[in-house]
């Protein structure tokens, strides 16, 4: 199953047994999430309220979810980082201030974005199902991993006749994916102690350490990639260049997206391309258009990077960028 599959069952069978009557999610979300809200939502006649994000920094706060919540909401979404924009928001926060309003609220959260690019800490997140994609984590398409709570791994859901109460996989799983996930772990494990992030033996630990580094590298690659150098301009110099969100790399997780002044973002795509410089464009539809749409710009360009990144290819795009743009 997809991370998508995956966030679909969770979510409709935390709203057909929820006694809550309405449903809280963000417009910053993704439609794996928002659709199978929407559409169960009025299978059971519950509400669904959608919170807004703000439009000037792209995230959505605990305070902003306070105001769509009451001691009904039944079931709560939250997306950890945009795939349009590559911000992330404060998990913890907004879980403790739903739990605060609503204890008993069955707590989804979309972490396929995240995962790649900074700490899951579950423990102390407080929430009920954190789901990945494989293919956003090194790995491969069509395998997805949840993690659920001893409460939402016993609600009546879709299962096999005989199973046991806590049993969510239906039918033979693909064995290659999870020597596929297996691989990564080992991977990363591997990448914490070459970087020298970590000298214990603990596996937790040395992966604690290992995406800090990550996301240190990271920071420093979406600093340049918008800032520049002495002798580089960034996308935030660049004139034609409009940078979606803020300028500044602390809630982006390896992502900046941007417009360049009359250039459609697939032209932008495609000229970098053709300097081998590998980019995607985002456009209003139904993917990326509830967050498009309040950012108000029909497209853009998503450039996305990892901890196997360098520096030089980071100037290499905005030399590429500054020649596409003049």
């Amino acid at each position: 199953e997809t991370g998508t599959e995956l966030l679909g069952r969770l979510i409709r069978s935390a709203i057909l047994v929820t006694k809550g009557t309405n449903i809280v999610g963000s417009t910053l979300e993704h439609p794996a999430t928002y659709s199978p809200c929407e559409r169960w939502a009025e299978v059971v006649d519950k509400e669904y309220r959608r919170v807004p994000f703000n439009a000037e920094t792209s995230v959505v706060t605990a305070e902003h979810y306070s105001n769509y919540l009451d001691l009904n909401t039944g079931v709560a979404t939250i997306i950890h980082a945009s795939p349009v924009t590559g911000m992330h928001v404060d998990v913890a926060s907004i879980a403790e201030k739903i739990r605060e309003v609503a204890p008993e609220t069955y707590i989804i959260v979309d972490g396929i974005q995240f995962a790649a690019h900074g700490e899951i800490d579950i423990d102390s997140y407080d929430i009920d199902a954190y789901v990945v994609s494989g293919y956003k984590m090194f790995s491969r398409h069509n395998y997805g991993v949840a993690w659920i709570s001893e409460r939402m791994a016993r609600i009546k859901h879709d299962q096999l006749k005989g199973a046991r109460e806590d049993a969510w996989e239906l039918g033979t799983r693909d064995v290659s994916a999870y020597g596929a996930c297996s691989e990564v772990l080992k991977y990363l494990v591997w990448l914490g102690e070459k970087s020298g992030a970590s000298q214990s033996t603990d596996v937790r630990s040395v992966l604690e350490q290992t995406t800090k580094v990550i996301k240190e590298h990271e920071r420093g690659l979406v600093d340049l990639m918008l800032h520049g150098t002495d002798s580089l301009r960034g996308l935030a110099q660049i004139k034609q260049v409009k940078v979606i969100g803020p300028i500044s790399s602390e809630h982006r997780s390896g992502m900046v997206s941007f417009q360049i002044s009359g250039m459609p973002a697939a032209a932008v795509v495609e000229a970098l391309n053709k300097k081998r410089i590998r980019t995607h464009a985002r456009k209003r539809d139904h993917y990326s258009s509830t967050i498009l749409e309040p950012l108000g710009v029909t497209d853009c360009v998503r450039a996305s990077v990892c901890h196997y990144n360098s520096v030089k290819e980071i100037e290499l795009f905005l030399e590429a960028v500054r020649d596409i743009s003049s």
